[in-house]
């Protein structure tokens, strides 16, 4: 039987959902869960990796099992069995040939950047920003250029990857007071994609380069264009869409 999780979490202590040796990973806690529940090694398949330090509201991985349970029993199985940092919001029994990373049609990412007095109590939830004469218009236009499908090989960490186009459909943004919320939604997100995007859309929103020379680098295709990157801290995996 094949079950889908959606799950949310706080990743400021975790080094990202995938395993990694020796280091608390939001994937090693799930599936240490699942081992207690069925007494042997369960591997669970997730939409997307996210970074140390990042978040989820909506993150969707699969696993299967031969232990036939009710959605909402499987859902409080492994809760109970979770650290307080991560929670089963739903678990729905699915076809055997559904795949979490797969089967995604589109994924949407928030950033949070707050231009105000820096909380310690909000620190690894959003990003204080500390740069000066940010322009936010500016920013915002410099944002949107990066809509519709591109070859973004300039702005992802993972120079090895042979296909580095993607689509994003939309970004959208949401102000309070010094609050501000970036939303981006497409069919797919390359490592600290989302990240790069942000930190060179404000080069342009201080001054450093223009929207044109923005423009450049997406065409010229050469990460060592884009050096720049916000922190992990203001960044959420908001919603996994499927069919």
């Amino acid at each position: 039987m094949r079950y889908k999780c959606t799950c949310a979490y706080d990743g400021s202590l975790f080094h990202g959902f995938q395993m990694q040796k020796n280091l608390r990973t939001v994937q090693e806690e799930i599936e240490n869960g699942l081992l207690i529940i069925h007494k042997r090694e369960t591997k669970i398949f997730s939409s997307g990796r996210t970074d140390t330090g990042v978040h989820a509201l909506n993150q969707v991985f699969h696993f299967d099992s031969d232990i036939e349970l009710e959605e909402k029993s499987m859902c409080n199985a492994i809760n109970s069995r979770l650290p307080r940092d991560i929670f089963i919001k739903q678990v729905e029994i699915v076809s055997d040939d559904f795949h979490a990373r797969y089967d995604v049609k589109a994924k949407e990412y928030h950033y949070l950047i707050d231009f105000g007095t820096y909380d310690p109590l909000k620190r690894n939830y959003r990003y204080y920003c500390s740069l000066r004469n940010v322009d936010i218009d500016k920013f915002k236009r410099a944002l949107l250029i990066f809509v519709g499908r591109h070859d973004f090989r300039s702005f992802t960490k993972n120079q090895a990857l042979k296909n580095t186009e993607r689509e994003i459909f939309n970004i959208g943004f949401e102000s309070e007071e010094k609050l501000l919320k970036i939303k981006i939604r497409g069919n797919g997100f390359m490592h600290n994609m989302v990240r790069i995007l942000i930190a060179m859309a404000l080069e342009v929103g201080r001054g450093k380069i223009s929207i044109a020379d923005l423009k450049t680098i997406l065409d010229q295709k050469n990460r060592r264009l884009s050096p720049k990157i916000v922190p992990p801290e203001g960044l959420y995996l908001y919603k996994v869409e499927y069919e």
